[in-house]
């Protein structure tokens, strides 16, 4: 999620005790004026008129203290109310809060960017809370698959009349529903820990096409049980400072991804290259490919554009690549067109 900040230049208004002061002499001063007036030396006016003086002088500190109680009502209390009764609405879950600025834009304080920045807090949170509501709608429905098998099929095993090879059969099927269901786990708390990391990835020295070859020999039985052709142009070595543990997660799924889509007697095409400053990837199939929409939301979790292929993963794969690309500072361009296969290369820095 990208995080917003609003920023303002803010005009900041501060009470200032000396121009309380100096307020206060020129009402006293405006005070002598009826003594001065009425009097032919002015040392008369301390005299007769002391009384009507104090209490003339009194009253304009009342009037002062007046204006001084309602301009901090209205330029702090009400202001702090506003904000505290939003706070409270939100604590509550009312996410459609919003508090209106107290100056136009061109007379914006502090207090309007505190406003301003509580709204986006606001809109942040509402965003979350519908990504979580969302997750915990997709993570259900994710599990409810694999534990209806399990399920199923083990009621179906307590019968009687069921025979041995039957029972084998229903037996691999429920050890594999629970294999899907321990790597959607596995998936979703590592995924949580990608979006979670605080630290910087780790900088070591490896050798990419070594890990690369790994992530092939792996997917070799795969390879060879849908007949694919596999066509690999990477040089001999190819040195480069990254964390390799990541990396790799990203080479599997992008491989894993090639192979779920592509038919049978199809041709998958791993290439990298080594520039000045960065290294190249790119896996190519001559899968199904991928319409506008399914590109748009590919990364999303949990999200499967092609329904026939629900059954060989969770949607949670291209959600990681993304995040570890972000993480490592890599670059992902996809190119794909319907029946006509996908590409996908991958740019990391050196």
């Amino acid at each position: 999620m990208t995080k917003r900040r609003a920023t303002f230049i803010t005009h900041t208004t501060r009470f200032s005790w000396l121009a309380m002061t100096g307020l206060f002499l020129g009402f006293g001063g405006l005070a002598a004026v009826p003594g001065l007036a009425y009097s032919r030396d002015w040392r008369d006016v301390f005299s007769p008129y002391a009384g009507w003086y104090l209490l003339y002088c009194l009253l304009v500190a009342l009037l002062l203290a007046a204006l001084t109680a309602w301009q901090k009502y209205r330029r702090f209390d009400k202001p702090l109310r506003q904000l505290s009764a939003a706070a409270e609405k939100v604590a509550g879950g009312d996410y459609s809060v919003y508090l209106q600025p107290i100056h136009r834009p061109a007379h914006y304080d502090y207090l309007d960017a505190m406003f301003a920045n509580f709204n986006t807090m606001v809109a942040e949170l509402n965003s979350i809370e519908t990504l979580r509501g969302d997750f915990v709608a997709n993570v259900s429905h994710e599990f409810k698959r694999p534990l209806a098998i399990i399920k199923g099929y083990t009621e179906t095993l307590q019968r009687e009349d069921v025979d041995e090879a039957t029972r084998r059969a229903y037996l691999h099927t429920i050890d594999t529903a629970a294999t899907d269901l321990a790597d959607l786990v596995s998936n979703i708390l590592r995924l949580n820990k990608l979006e979670t990391q605080v630290t910087e990835p780790k900088r070591e020295a490896f050798d990419l096409v070594e890990q690369l070859t790994q992530v092939i020999f792996a997917s070799d039985s795969l390879i060879e049980a849908h007949h694919l052709d596999l066509a690999v142009a990477m040089p001999e070595r190819l040195a480069m400072i990254g964390d390799p543990e990541l990396l790799k997660v990203v080479w599997n799924n992008l491989l894993a991804n090639a192979i779920k889509f592509t038919p049978d007697h199809g041709r998958i095409t791993l290439t990298a290259s080594e520039h000045a400053n960065h290294v190249t990837v790119s896996i190519a199939d001559s899968g199904v490919g991928m319409d506008e929409r399914t590109q748009a939301h590919m990364f999303q979790k949990f999200f499967q554009g092609d329904s026939s292929h629900k059954a060989m993963g969770n949607g949670l794969g291209l959600a990681m690549v993304a995040q570890i690309l972000r993480l490592v500072h890599g670059q992902i361009q996809v190119a794909s067109a319907v029946a006509q296969g996908s590409t996908f290369t991958i740019t990391l820095p050196r």
